[in-house]
């Protein structure tokens, strides 16, 4: 018989429900030039945080390398 905190350990134990009803909302964040990964935010989480993924500049690519 296994110990309660093996089992824990191990991911052997019931997970907890899902939950689906809560909005999320995501960003793009870019470790390397070769590709992204997105990070999830709750709404909550998201009014915390959003002060700090400021756009700066031109939407496009594109309009990037043109300026200047």
């Amino acid at each position: 018989m296994m110990d309660a905190n093996i089992k824990a350990i191990l991911g052997l134990n019931s997970a907890s429900p899902r939950e689906v009803t809560r909005n999320r909302r995501g960003v793009m964040n870019y470790g390397h030039k070769t590709g992204g990964s997105i990070q999830v935010f709750t709404n909550e989480s998201w009014e915390r945080n959003k002060k700090y993924y400021v756009p700066n500049g031109p939407r496009s690519c594109v309009k990037n390398f043109m300026r200047g």
